[in-house]
């Protein structure tokens, strides 16, 4: 199965079809059949019909995606968001009648840094493809590097302070703990933030709160993806 590779907008749009190997060879030169787009989601069609066409704007242009309503949780966090919302996409590359496009498999909501943090990401794998690839001609190369260089400009540069959790969270995360943990009072770090942000926990709180609880000695890792209350 082919990876998901992360891409930007102008170079998925800039590409060509490749209905064949049901994909689009993007303008990088990468065929993409699988991938992750993230973008801004501004509004959402009637969602009336079995295919909606849905606009993601990333630092580059934009993406049409199609979205299959019969998808039961997408179709579900269409109707529940509030737009806009920065989204994560992974999509799958799909080809009718001659023409292809992505169709998201899941979309989730994302934060402003996550958004960023994908933006950085996707910028390096193009880089580093660019460096990988000597036959890429000059022209292209610059406008590939220049797409970059725009992905990036956006991303945020001013790093936000630290993030302290307070005693009453390390109180939710100690009770989260026991609540869920098995009978060794352990669970998965990555459950427990899971179960704390649907309670509006942010996972950066309750990573910095699990940090407070280990340098107190309330806990410990006996795994680097466990958390074992003492």
């Amino acid at each position: 199965m082919e990876s998901y590779q992360k891409i930007f907008a102008e170079d998925l749009n800039a590409g060509r079809t490749d209905a064949q190997n049901n994909g689009i060879r993007a303008l990088s030169g990468r065929t993409i059949t699988r991938c992750l787009l993230c973008g801004a989601l501004t509004e959402v069609p009637g969602m009336g019909k079995l295919m909606v066409s849905l606009s993601l704007y990333d630092p580059t242009g934009v993406l049409v995606v199609g979205c299959h309503t019969g998808n039961a949780k997408i179709s579900a966090f269409l109707r529940e968001t509030t737009f806009p919302v920065f989204v994560l996409c992974a999509a799958e590359i799909q080809c009718t009648a001659g023409e292809c496009r992505p169709v998201p498999e899941s979309m989730v909501p994302v934060s402003r840094a996550v958004r960023d943090t994908f933006v950085v990401a996707a910028a390096g794998d193009l880089v580093d493809y660019i460096e990988d690839t000597p036959a890429i001609n000059p022209d292209l190369r610059k406008r590939l590097c220049d797409m970059a260089e725009k992905a990036l400009l956006t991303v945020a540069t001013v790093s936000p302070g630290p993030v302290v959790a307070d005693d009453a969270v390390i109180l939710q995360v100690e009770t989260e703990i026991r609540d869920i943990s098995d009978e060794k009072n352990s669970v998965a770090v990555d459950e427990l933030i899971a179960a704390l942000e649907k309670k509006g926990v942010s996972p950066d709180t309750t990573r910095a709160a699990l940090k407070a609880m280990i340098d107190d000695g309330d806990c410990y890792q006996p795994k680097p993806d466990i958390i074992r209350l003492l």
